[in-house]
């Protein structure tokens, strides 16, 4: 807002200016610049909302999409990108890899976004034993994966992982080279035009949003948040805010995203139709703060309804409830387990080292999980 000259201001203005003279003028405030990584997919797409509506004050934000994670961690690694959105399992990965990196904020959860296509021979978990599929490495479908076999009990050596991106895996499994793929919309629907195959289970089903076993992260780097803090919490409140807007504002929001990623509006609308982003007040709940309900107590209202039967995933993390607050930890450690026990990282670092909650603390100390608390499902303008 543009403040009033005081009058005795006003008045020596006046006359400097009858006298010839002229007042210095200050330069504008640059910009602090902010750079976040993504990969082609709308979930991400608040970024774009939060660049077209000006939400991050006073910071310059840059999108750019890298769909290599070697490339991203880099980024992060000599802080040309701050922050990164990825899979939580992958933040785990990442961290365990040396690259200075904290877990901020979960941005989403998968809700039948991702899928686990088969063969008509399997109709069950336990028919897994001695099939071939196909994942990439140390990423979400890839520790859907494992965590299905562990709790069928089926060693991980007795199921061969073919390692492949979606685009390939969907061309493989189409062939008939696959048992099982492991993916997500869209590519899955052009799996399921198989004659011979069928949908397993979907992140909706298998209850996977429970325990946040198949959702993201907002992770940035550790030593730009520890010398930034105002800009950290502005730009995860500003992604916040742009949540929020799109949550209210669900076909302009696909409009602006599906330009930012150069995407159909209805591969938008499709994708969102799979995923619930989280408010400030599912983050709380995520890590156990007093008046926060993980997202499993806070099913948007008009999202498809969960199966009743039991998930079981609480039983992965000692014999815990299947929903319950303060699950983050605990998901956190499960990933690090699965994946040394699977031989995908060497060295683990520990939910306490690798999760930062400073930034959902300050949120909510500040009130603005009133302020953006719309539990609106997205995905109920599509497809």
């Amino acid at each position: 807002m543009r403040r009033l000259l005081s009058l005795p201001t006003a008045a020596l203005v006046f006359c400097l200016a009858l006298a010839g003279s002229t007042i210095p003028t200050a330069s504008p405030h640059a910009e602090e610049d902010f750079t976040v990584s993504i990969i082609s997919v709308s979930v991400y797409g608040p970024w774009f909302i939060v660049k077209e509506k000006g939400l991050a004050d006073g910071i310059n934000v840059d999108v750019k999409i890298i769909e290599d994670t070697t490339a991203r961690n880099a980024g992060l690694s000599n802080n040309s990108i701050q922050c990164i959105m990825t899979t939580m399992d992958n933040t785990v990965v990442t961290a365990s890899s040396a690259v200075p990196v904290k877990h901020v904020a979960v941005p989403l959860m998968s809700y039948g976004l991702d899928q686990m296509v088969v063969s008509n021979d399997i109709e069950s978990e336990a028919d897994l034993r001695g099939r071939t599929f196909a994942a990439d490495y140390g990423f979400l479908n890839h520790m859907w994966m494992l965590l299905t076999l562990k709790r069928a009990g089926i060693p991980f050596d007795e199921v061969n992982h073919t390692i492949m991106l979606p685009q390939e895996s969907t061309a493989a499994f189409a062939s008939g080279a696959l048992d099982v793929d492991v993916t997500w919309i869209p590519f899955s629907t052009q799996s399921l035009e198989r004659e011979d195959s069928h949908l397993l289970k979907s992140s909706l089903t298998d209850k996977t949003w429970e325990r946040g076993l198949i959702s993201d992260s907002i992770a940035c780097n550790q030593e730009w948040l520890e010398a930034n803090p105002e800009t950290a919490r502005e730009v995860i409140r500003a992604w916040f805010e742009a949540v929020n807007w799109w949550k209210e504002n669900p076909d302009e929001g696909n409009e602006i995203v599906a330009a930012g990623l150069d995407w159909p509006v209805e591969d938008v609308r499709l994708t969102q139709y799979g995923a619930v982003m989280l408010n400030i007040n599912q983050n709380m709940g995520a890590v156990g703060l007093e008046g926060g309900e993980p997202l499993c107590a806070s099913i948007p209202e008009g999202a498809p309804a969960p199966p009743d039967t039991p998930s079981g995933w609480g039983q992965m993390v000692g014999d815990k409830a299947d929903c319950e607050a303060g699950y983050l930890a605990d998901t956190w450690e499960l990933f690090a387990d699965v994946y040394s026990e699977a031989g995908v990282m060497d060295e683990r670092v520990s939910a306490a080292d690798g999760i930062d909650n400073s930034i959902i603390e300050w949120l909510n100390a500040e009130g603005y999980d009133q302020s953006y608390g719309s539990n609106k499902w997205i995905g109920r303008v599509g497809p």
